[in-house]
């Protein structure tokens, strides 16, 4: 069933391609370099940014950096909510470019809007060198960061907070072979507290895999994920049970870095992997008309135990790429992939997105607790607004799901800060943005409000002080029968919770005004409940099952219209 069902996904997003005519614009093959740390900067004028035009675009400043280029591959994360509503931020921050002094920075706001260092933050590295940074966190609110350190013999460092918020860091070293010098790490911490990292190697790009069940003394003999020809892999671990998963675009060959499949590998336990026969291609590409993914990807578990993940692919036609590029989500509840939302078909590359990024990129996913609704957030660039260095300014936008990712809101834009034709240092280019995992009154997201578009330490643009900037940004999702939107399918979603004690909630989504019959059956398939029967109007619905009066056990609801009909199972825990 699971194979029918991404075959039948597959083949629709072929019929989708098909509708691109061959007069799209074609897009640029080059492939870029991966930027470790060690190479030299490019002899170019630095621009200190003018007094008045750092709060330009919204937030809060956290710090400041001089790379306004903070990965080479995926966003990751470097933003984390923690249980007492405190938030922490980790960034690579260049200082004094011109004498190529990089560290590890990191700065925490508490719930009442204390600051730890006020626009500063501190670095927490231990040499010079120190970048690509992820951050996530332990169950008891402690802090952990990931990075590399090219200048010392262990190339791929943990960090590990001593108290919530309080910056004084133990560091640990993550497994290193001189065959596989471990570069850019990204961490997940599941809810047992141990620590599962994934490293890339320079040369090579093979991808492995360690973990610490001890707070980072010990790791897990480095193990061979797979080889890929991008820094695209994350590992995300799911709030409600072991899992873990490490999601990834997967090359059609090791000799270009636009033909990728996403690919991910499951655990369900955080234990134990099977790296041979584990790993599970989700899209299947190829044919002369397709997708190919590129190098960015986004994972999280939902609260119903789904793991989501979306990524930005190029329309191809007999080999050749073109735009538009469309952002795409997969959720291993439906096993159905859906369509987020799209750049311009037009896109004629007269302005640059520069290294490792598309008009739409750098995407991050996070998930409400209370409604189980999932947030993308991501940077779309617009060719209107060009720097005068040649490079597209990009702002930051937002769309949600209330149905576990089978329809998508409007994108809205969320910085909304177009400066054209802006010269170095009076530029509002937001990019290189996270999103926190854990979504509640607001979405939280750090970014880097780049004063001259391009990626430094990339050779593009001109180096500036650009702010790092923390936004609280209003969750648009206040209910689970939130009707900002209307759907674009028929949907019924999986209950939540789900198990459940005494009471539920179950989510539906119509395309317009029809009669509705919303039923609970048991295993016997005798009714036990009503809870609807009646016109409703076209939108998002939810109805509630308080199963107080019934006993353990599993259960079937039904929603029935006068077209169609559609069952899910559930589970009563008393």
């Amino acid at each position: 069933m699971r194979k029918t069902l991404m075959m039948f996904a597959i083949l629709m997003l072929v019929l989708a391609v098909s509708a691109y005519s061959t007069d799209k614009n074609r897009v640029t093959i080059e492939s870029y370099p991966l930027i470790l740390g060690n190479e030299p900067l490019p002899d170019i004028p630095y621009y200190p940014s003018e007094p008045g035009l750092i709060t330009d675009s919204p937030g809060e400043i956290v710090g400041s950096t001089q790379y306004d280029y903070q990965t080479n591959g995926s966003s990751g994360r470097r933003i984390v909510l923690d249980s007492q509503g405190g938030v922490h931020f980790a960034w690579m921050n260049g200082i004094n470019y011109d004498a190529g002094t990089r560290a590890v920075y990191f700065n925490y706001v508490d719930s009442q809007g204390n600051w730890l260092y006020p626009e500063e933050g501190a670095a927490i590295s231990q040499a010079n060198g120190a970048g690509y940074v992820q951050l996530e966190l332990t169950n008891d609110d402690l802090a952990v960061i990931a990075y590399h350190q090219w200048q010392l013999a262990d190339y791929a460092v943990l960090a590990l907070d001593n108290f919530p918020g309080m910056g004084i860091f133990s560091y640990f070293d993550i497994p290193d072979m001189l065959e596989f010098r471990c570069y850019w790490p990204y961490i997940a911490v599941d809810r047992n507290n141990n620590m599962h990292v994934i490293v890339n190697e320079q040369d090579g790009f093979a991808m492995g895999y360690t973990r610490s069940t001890n707070g980072g003394e010990t790791w897990s003999t480095l193990a061979t994920v797979d080889s890929l020809m991008t820094l695209s892999g994350v590992v995300v671990a799911s709030p409600v049970s072991d899992k873990v998963t490490i999601a990834y675009t997967h090359p059609r060959d090791l000799e270009n870095q636009w033909y990728n499949d996403i690919y991910f590998i499951e655990s369900e336990d955080g234990l134990t992997w099977d790296w041979r026969s584990g790993r599970i291609n989700l899209t299947e590409y190829g044919g002369a008309e397709t997708f190919w993914a590129y190098i960015d990807i986004a994972a999280v578990y939902d609260y119903n135990d789904n793991l989501n993940i979306s990524w930005n692919a190029l329309t191809s036609l007999d080999d050749e790429l073109y735009y538009p590029v469309i952002l795409f989500h997969y959720s291993t509840g439906s096993e159905s992939i859906t369509e987020i939302t799209a750049s311009p078909e037009d896109w004629d590359e007269s302005c640059a997105t520069g290294g490792w990024n598309l008009p739409i990129a750098k995407m991050s996913l996070g998930v409400n607790e209370a409604t189980n609704a999932i947030y993308t957030t991501y940077t779309a660039f617009d060719l209107n607004d060009c720097s005068a260095g040649g490079f597209t300014n990009g702002d930051l936008w937002m769309n949600y799901s209330v149905d576990g990712g089978a329809s998508w809101s409007n994108g809205v834009n969320m910085t909304d800060s177009q400066t054209p034709g802006c010269a170095p240092g009076e530029c509002d280019s937001d990019h290189w943005s996270t999103l926190a995992e854990k979504v509640d009154d607001n979405l939280h997201i750090v970014y880097i409000n780049d004063k001259d578009a391009g990626g430094i330490a990339q050779t593009e643009g001109t180096p500036t002080d650009n702010p790092v900037l923390y936004l609280e940004y209003p969750n648009p999702v206040t209910s689970i029968d939130d009707d900002s939107r209307m759907p674009k399918t028929f949907t019924l979603a999986q209950n939540y919770p789900n198990p459940f004690n005494a009471e539920t909630k179950i989510g539906f989504e119509l395309v317009e005004a029809m009669n509705v019959d919303v039923a609970v059956y048991n295993i016997a398939g005798a009714k036990v409940a009503q809870l609807h029967k009646g016109i409703l109007d076209a939108g998002a619905h939810a109805v509630s099952w308080d199963a107080e009066d019934v006993s353990s056990g599993v259960y079937y609801y039904q929603l029935s219209t006068d077209n169609e009909t559609r069952t899910k199972k559930m589970v009563l825990l008393k």
